[in-house]
């Protein structure tokens, strides 16, 4: 009877700790933002098709008040724009390419992983409540360190938006850390790709 008991108990044990690794996976799953934006716009796609009351819209822009970036190798960094309190859509339904901010290597700060969240909660979490966006910008497809979601959930912002980085900021990351420090950085110098990037009409 007794070895009855502890075959059960060993049983019920690994069982817990196989369903304990389930979850562990689950919750560290990578997010990959091509499939994540497919699967939004199957969504959409079926709430047209079946011609539903209840309407959801693509995630439009490129930019927010505050970007956090993610590079290659996992490291983040930050940068703002300027705030612009947006009442409507200004046109941003015509925006499939970024426009161009000249951005400059120093107004990239690069965030060490360990103060992530009290960086985000001093630079967020002190602006009104329609202020606080964040937009994730990943040079890779897959992010695999998605630590940042734990700060977007326990704060409870809601807004945020993934994508990839644009060309201007993975040109101006490259600077950033370029080696040869002797380097500048001179946008009107870049051979920039004008079918992936917006410039200002000149006069």
């Amino acid at each position: 009877m007794m070895r009855v008991f502890i075959g059960f108990m060993v049983c019920l044990f690994l069982l817990n700790c196989t369903k304990l690794k389930e979850k562990i996976v689950i919750k560290n799953k990578p997010y990959i933002i091509s499939y994540e934006d497919r699967k939004l716009q199957n969504y959409i796609d079926s709430l047209k098709e079946s011609k539903s009351n209840f309407v959801a819209f693509p995630r439009k822009g490129f930019y927010g008040e505050h970007q956090l970036i993610i590079d290659k190798k996992g490291n983040l960094y930050f940068y703002q724009k300027e705030y612009f309190m947006q009442l409507c859509s200004y046109g941003s339904e015509n925006d499939t390419i970024p426009h161009f901010l000249r951005l400059q290597p120093k107004d990239i700060v690069r965030i060490p992983q360990k103060n992530l969240t009290d960086f985000l909660s001093e630079n967020i979490l002190i602006k009104e409540k329609d202020r606080q966006t964040l937009i994730i910008a990943s040079q890779k497809d897959t992010i695999k360190n998605i630590s940042f979601f734990e700060f977007l959930k326990k704060k409870n912002i809601g807004n945020y938006i993934i994508r990839r980085t644009t060309q201007e900021e993975d040109t101006v990351l490259r600077y950033k850390n370029n080696d040869s420090k002797h380097i500048y950085y001179y946008p009107d110098s870049i051979k920039w790709d004008r079918t992936k990037i917006k410039f200002p009409v000149e006069n």
